[in-house]
């Protein structure tokens, strides 16, 4: 629902601000989903490097993939208060709690748990380095690839739509 939003409200602002084309839902929508495809193979590609075995389901990886968008919204409703400093906090705000939220829930995934009191029995014990390179390639994915994707959507109405203000 935030992927669809995000292409509607984008759209929108583009219209309000006299640039809108209905080739832009289509430009909208196909940057978005390359986005979420990057991201997805961001996450496998880092996982077979990391020889991380997970099971983890293609639909899990979409719906964390997909979280970001909710910022986004946010921070494009923020556009059309015309306030830069305002976008720029709301912004930071929103990567900073979908970054956290992503090293939160992913590090299950990526950092297996080998105490004896793990209730699936089905983790292994990784060594300190491995463990190291793990929470290294997280916290890469959490702050640093989504800082890129968030900003890379939501600076594209704000370059195409500054000639307006």
């Amino acid at each position: 629902m935030a992927f669809v939003t995000y292409i509607l409200l984008s759209t929108l602002l583009y219209g309000l601000a006299g640039h809108f084309n209905p080739e832009q839902l289509g430009y909208t929508a196909s940057f978005a989903f390359t986005i979420v495809i990057l991201e997805i193979g961001i996450i496998k590609i880092g996982c077979y490097l990391l020889s991380i075995n997970n099971d983890s389901q293609l639909m899990d990886l979409v719906a964390y993939s997909g979280y970001k968008f909710v910022g986004i919204i946010v921070t494009l409703a923020m556009t059309t208060l015309g306030s830069r400093w305002l976008e720029y906090l709301v912004f930071a705000y929103t990567f900073n709690a979908n970054a956290f939220f992503l090293l939160r829930s992913l590090k299950y995934v990526l950092l297996p748990d080998n105490t004896a009191d793990n209730p699936r029995g089905t983790m292994y014990a990784v060594n300190r380095t491995q463990k190291n390179r793990r929470t290294q390639f997280l916290f890469l994915y959490s702050y640093i690839v989504q800082v890129i994707f968030m900003w890379a959507l939501s600076s594209g109405f704000n370059s195409a739509t500054s000639g307006k203000k």
